[in-house]
């Protein structure tokens, strides 16, 4: 994984030291053996219960995915709520709630939640896991980090150091009328959207926080901490690749526009650019495709965003978890359309990191330009 593993597993290791009394994991005959005080064999027993195909389609994760998840929760929320079984009622009806979009009163019931109190526990869930998001969404700082990043991007495009795809996840959402023109995204439909940052293997690395989604896709990445990192190059001579929404330099590998591709190297660049463009576009599909909450998340204010930011991010985190125990989408995502781009800046206007662009020029051209040279050579003999 190219999110930072050794923290991954740290975390990992130290829940099941710090909260379990009992071994780390266990299969269902030693389940029904061991003792009631462990945290790990409580959440086997509850899992236990149902068999995996029932777990798989109410909350779209593993039974060992759901085991560490309720592990997880109720070491945090330990002082706060004292009934185990009742946090893992609350864990098990909000990923349902992620997993569907809705709550039925038969699955609160199952899970002998009260339904009058099933928002508070999303609410409640929603901030433990959004919070986990420091430990497990987090970008290559260290230069071997970022050379391995950096290497899988090149495999499958040819575009060298870099580091991410950049790109904004837009979710329906249905303002007040009064703030309609806010929400209303260039598809034309009402959104909030969130800036993200992935791996080629579609790991999430940074997710920044949730804003209209009428908001310029240019705003979103310069008011972002990941733009300010690049900036003053916490990440070296690296880029992420970005759309047409932005603008020149930045340290964002935008394609060359059209009546600037006069040469083979910046065609053969702008397929490259595209290719990797679509991983981002797979990553909020895949997204989607388990979490179906993020399909709509019912009304909101632009003054009041946190509880949906905190919702999108939760998925987000249980997004790398998920691909951290290797569990199977529920079915075939479908990609994200691309959203047009908007207008950015003014024609002749000078923008800082200007130079980016020579040296994007210079790369095109080294690493696109021989290639062609090549293929005309071979194909010529």
């Amino acid at each position: 994984m190219s999110f930072a593993g050794a923290v991954w597993l740290a975390v990992q290791e130290n829940l099941y030291r710090g909260s379990s009394r009992g071994p780390a994991r266990k299969s269902s005959s030693d389940s029904s053996s061991s003792s009631s005080g462990g945290a790990g064999g409580e959440s086997r027993g509850c899992l236990n219960s149902f068999d995996d195909y029932f777990l798989s389609q109410c909350f779209h994760l593993s039974r060992q995915c759901l085991a560490f998840l309720l592990d997880y929760v109720k070491s945090r929320l330990k002082q706060d709520v004292n009934d185990a079984a009742s946090t893992e009622a609350m864990t098990l009806a909000t990923l349902y709630f992620y997993a569907h979009g809705f709550l039925p009163s038969k699955i609160t019931e199952l899970l002998g939640l009260e339904p009058t109190s099933a928002n508070e526990a999303v609410n409640i869930i929603s901030k433990v896991l959004a919070d986990m998001a420091p430990s497990f969404i987090t970008f290559p700082v260290g230069y071997n980090d970022r050379m391995g990043v950096a290497q899988g991007f090149k495999n499958i495009s040819g575009i060298p150091n870099v580091v991410g795809v950049l790109g904004c996840l837009h979710i329906k959402v249905t303002p007040p009328r009064t703030e309609e023109s806010l929400f209303l995204n260039t598809l034309g439909y009402h959104s909030v959207m969130v800036q993200m940052i992935s791996d080629v293997d579609g790991n999430l690395l940074s997710v920044e926080k949730c804003c209209p989604g009428g908001t310029l896709d240019q705003a979103v990445w310069e008011r972002s901490s990941m733009c300010q990192e690049f900036s003053s190059f916490q990440h070296g001579q690296t880029w992420v690749v970005g759309g047409r929404g932005l603008p020149p330099g930045r340290h964002v590998l935008t394609p060359v526009e059209r009546p600037q591709v006069q040469s083979s190297a910046a065609r053969r660049f702008n397929a490259a650019h595209s290719q990797v463009l679509t991983a981002a576009q797979h990553v909020f599909g895949s997204l989607k495709t388990r979490f179906q909450c993020l399909r709509d998340l019912g009304v909101v204010q632009a003054n009041a965003l946190e509880p949906v930011a905190r919702i999108i991010t939760a998925c987000c985190v249980l997004h790398n978890i998920s691909k951290k125990f290797s569990v199977p989408l529920p079915r075939e995502p479908v990609l994200e359309p691309v959203h047009p781009a908007q207008e950015v800046g003014r024609e002749g206007e000078e923008f800082p990191f200007q130079y980016m662009e020579k040296t994007k020029e210079d790369m095109i051209e080294m690493c696109f330009g021989n290639a062609g040279n090549e293929a005309e050579q071979e194909d010529n003999l």
